[in-house]
């Protein structure tokens, strides 16, 4: 039995430069990026999922080479593997895509941000598009190392691109290979990805014939035979299942219910970090039935879990004062019906609609349940009704200094997760210092400017922040964990 404790605030390295070639190196992330040397220069492929995390890409080549970068490449157009364009333009390299890339992320982009904002992701500015591009395939030359870039079908996206390197035995796949925990199939509001077709699937197989010792995937670890026939294990199970029950007329509920309650154990032993076996269920779905809303987000049942009606009412009937609505809600919540008590703050609000304090405990008994899902967008689910109660509490009250706090240190907990800005946050943690803040409060506000300055790199700030916490609260846990390093 492992009984490692794993302090959840201790700095964190964003990103691991691992050398696959002695050419070529795979930059690991939540997404990867690609890092290729030639004799004349360096490409990138894939320049990040925020221009913080592209400047961390930017000094882990800097520290295995000073050639200039020549090249960064973008395999496809979404928002995780384009927001660090930015950052390798202004070192001077020239961003190449697929012209339908470049189309793509000025008229579909959009579509997905809206939908990510939307569920609490902060994304930035839009990035800086392609300067050059090509339509089916074309090669670069870095000095005696040469790269292919091609289009060999449609994966996760229309526009997928794959970088030959024929010299190291190496494929840069994108998207098109995802490895290390369940794919995500393409977009919930796009019609794209695995769309109950055998596109994908014969992308994959195309990739294969060139016989590359090493696919470097666009999230997971290095690809080899046993990855990529597992990737296309699931995908065939996916098509064929889904198909099946489609074909008997079997309404969505059903195809789910049925599905989810029979699922393999090969399947279900997989991790889950952004796609779900039900993600995968739902975009087969959609691809084969017609609808006029793109995507299939729009029919997904939500993963906020729902309370047993008679057990709400037993539970709320007597309750008179939003205090012991909130009281009865953490109670259930203790016992794990989080359905429950979701439902109870929600009643609160509904009695309670003018108290900016009904709306941001809703929002934090939400936020709280989302730990139940392991899917980073399953949890969107929780962030977008969490964060409709939060801008409802503070347009009832703008100087609500719980809100502010509440909006900022969850802004600052995802960042110092993900690598990304963390300042957003901190500003809202300023607006709550100055509405004003005490005891567990003050010291959680401290504790997340210290996080703030720990995500930047500003360590000793950062313990100073974490001390004036402990100072406020000798009993703030989350502050003496992030003083344990």
């Amino acid at each position: 039995m492992n009984n490692t404790f794993e302090n959840p605030f201790a700095p964190r390295k964003y990103g691991e430069l691992v050398q696959v070639t002695d050419r070529v190196y795979l930059f690991r992330n939540i997404v990867n990026s690609s890092v290729i040397l030639g004799d004349n220069g360096v490409a990138v492929i894939d320049t990040q999922v925020n221009q913080m995390m592209g400047k961390r890409l930017l000094t882990a080549i800097r520290s295995i080479t000073d050639k200039p970068i020549l090249y960064a490449i973008n395999t496809h157009y979404h928002w995780d593997h384009t927001n660090g364009n930015t950052i390798f333009q202004q070192e001077g390299a020239t961003v190449i895509a697929r012209e339908l890339t470049k189309d793509f992320m000025v008229n579909r982009a959009p579509r997905q941000e809206a939908f990510l904002r939307s569920r609490g992701f902060t994304l930035g500015d839009p990035p800086f598009l392609p300067h050059q591009t090509f339509i089916h395939e074309t090669e670069l030359d870095l000095g005696n190392q040469h790269l292919h870039l091609v289009h060999l079908g449609k994966a996760e996206t229309d526009d997928a691109t794959a970088i030959r390197i024929p010299a190291e035995g190496c494929i840069v796949s994108g998207d098109t290979v995802m490895t290390g925990s369940f794919p995500i199939f393409g977009q919930p509001v796009m019609n794209e990805g695995l769309m109950a077709n055998h596109d994908w699937i014969n992308t994959i197989k195309e990739l294969q014939t060139f016989s590359p010792e090493h696919v470097l995937p666009g999230h997971g670890p290095l690809a080899h035979d046993a990855e990529i026939d597992l990737l296309l294990k699931i995908e065939a199970y996916f098509i064929t299942e889904v198909r099946k029950r489609v074909e008997q007329d079997m309404p969505l509920s059903d195809v789910l219910n049925d599905m989810e309650s029979n699922m393999p154990d090969w399947i279900s032993e997989i991790a889950e970090v952004w796609g779900t076996p039900r993600y995968a269920i739902l975009r087969v779905y959609r691809g084969l039935i017609d609808d006029p809303e793109p995507g299939w987000q729009h029919f997904k049942p939500s993963a906020i879990p729902t309370a047993d009606i008679e057990q709400l009412h037993k539970r709320t009937k007597e309750l008179e004062d939003f205090d012991t609505y909130r009281e009865t809600a953490e109670e259930v919540a203790e016992g794990d019906d989080l359905g429950l008590a979701i439902a109870i703050m929600k009643c609160a609000t509904e009695k309670f609609s003018n108290l900016p304090q009904a709306w941001t405990e809703y929002a934090d008994t939400l936020i709280q349940a989302s730990r139940s899902v392991s899917s980073v967008l399953e949890k969107g689910d929780f962030f977008s009704e969490a964060k409709y109660a939060m801008n409802t509490a503070l347009e009832i009250d703008p100087d609500y200094a719980p809100a502010h706090l509440l909006y900022g240190y969850n802004h600052i907990l995802s960042s110092f997760r993900n690598g990304d800005d963390p300042n957003p946050g901190v500003e809202s943690i300023y607006k709550a210092l100055v509405s004003g803040l005490e005891g567990t409060k003050l010291a959680q506000a401290y504790f997340s400017i210290g996080l703030a300055h720990r995500t930047n790199g500003y360590e000793n700030l950062a313990r100073d922040a974490f001390q004036q916490a402990i100072n406020t609260d000798p009993a703030f846990m989350p502050a003496q964990f992030a003083m344990m390093t």
